[in-house]
């Protein structure tokens, strides 16, 4: 018997889109890691992930141009394939995304 190697496949844009609204839900409410530790202390403001949306956002802009008013209306347009700088955007988000989980998580 011969074995056949699949080739794994790109994913799709908009199934990437989605993954990562997921992955953005699940982080947005989380606290960011700061110099002298989480901000979840009492001494420290209480600083979350979903407020540095309008950052995020305004860096992707000036990278990809586009007017988005959230992370999910963005993601949302390349879900629907209506953003055709899609997978260059993915790209970024995605890497900042994981950013902020690695900040997050202590890795």
């Amino acid at each position: 018997m011969v074995k056949t190697s699949k080739a794994r496949r790109p994913v799709q844009p908009a199934v990437q889109a989605i993954q990562l609204l997921g992955q953005w839900n699940r982080i947005a409410g989380g606290h960011v890691a700061l110099a002298a530790g989480c901000s979840c202390g009492v001494a420290v403001p209480n600083v979350r992930v979903q407020d540095f949306e309008e950052q995020i956002l305004d860096f992707l802009h000036g990278r990809h141009g586009g007017s988005w008013k959230s992370i999910a209306d963005l993601l949302g347009a390349i879900a629907r394939g209506s953003e055709a700088a899609g997978p260059a955007i993915l790209q970024d988000l995605q890497r900042t995304l994981e950013s902020f989980e690695q900040q997050h998580s202590g890795r």
